[in-house]
């Protein structure tokens, strides 16, 4: 009995101090956008751009205003509009989120943020970012672009949860885009690589049942 207790209390730890400090499926816990941005308090204000998450499930919270330079190396990623396709439009997202998290790694001070680690020492270090953090700032990343009708081939989302630590895999969250003609959804998933690289795309339906560890993950064609 003993032996089970000291089982139950070690996964309840690992739990709280895993990828996502808590776990839900996130597509029905939030019914919205509107509502997941509330109740993750990522509404950015009229005069920020983006938010950036950090410190570990968005213990800390920065309002980012991008300078007129910025959203020229952004916005020229998007130049090629005629015979745009949704997997070139995916291509061009991915190359736009590792810009900006170029730009807000600067400012934040996440620049080197290496992907796919998970320690519990950094907790609350600003400076750090596990994948609730990069979920979050991936989607206001997403949101921003669309607001400046950058892209047009996509909807953003409500983020994705997978992984209950009972079914053997750590909890995990990642932004959502879904493609308009296809109905298709496909994760935008940064945690995976360091700070200013280009995220994971792939299927989210790929990604749901995806067993691999991220050293394997991280080499993943975009698609």
């Amino acid at each position: 009995m003993k032996n089970y207790l000291l089982s139950i209390t070690v996964l309840i730890i690992l739990f709280l101090f895993s990828c996502t400090g808590q776990y839900s499926p996130m597509n029905t816990k939030y019914p919205s956008m509107d509502n997941y941005l509330v109740s993750m308090n990522l509404k950015t204000t009229e005069n920020h751009d983006v938010i950036v998450c950090s410190g570990y499930n968005c213990n800390t919270i920065t309002q980012i205003n991008f300078s007129e330079d910025d959203i020229y190396d952004i916005k020229k990623i998007f130049k090629e509009v005629n015979g745009r396709t949704p997997y070139i439009e995916r291509q061009m997202i991915s190359a736009a989120i590792a810009t900006m998290e170029v730009i807000t790694g600067d400012i934040v001070g996440t620049k080197n943020d290496k992907g796919g680690v998970l320690e519990n020492e950094f907790i609350g270090n600003p400076e750090k970012q596990d994948c609730v953090d990069e979920s979050a700032s991936s989607t206001s990343y997403l949101l921003f672009l669309q607001k400046h009708k950058l892209i047009f081939l996509h909807d953003i989302v409500v983020p994705q949860s997978r992984g209950a630590l009972i079914d053997g895999r750590w909890p995990h969250y990642t932004a959502v885009i879904k493609e308009k003609s296809s109905k298709k959804q496909y994760v935008v998933d940064s945690w995976y690589r360091d700070n200013g690289h280009p995220p994971i795309i792939i299927e989210l339906k790929k990604w749901m049942y995806d067993w691999r560890k991220s050293n394997s993950v991280i080499n993943e064609q975009l698609s």
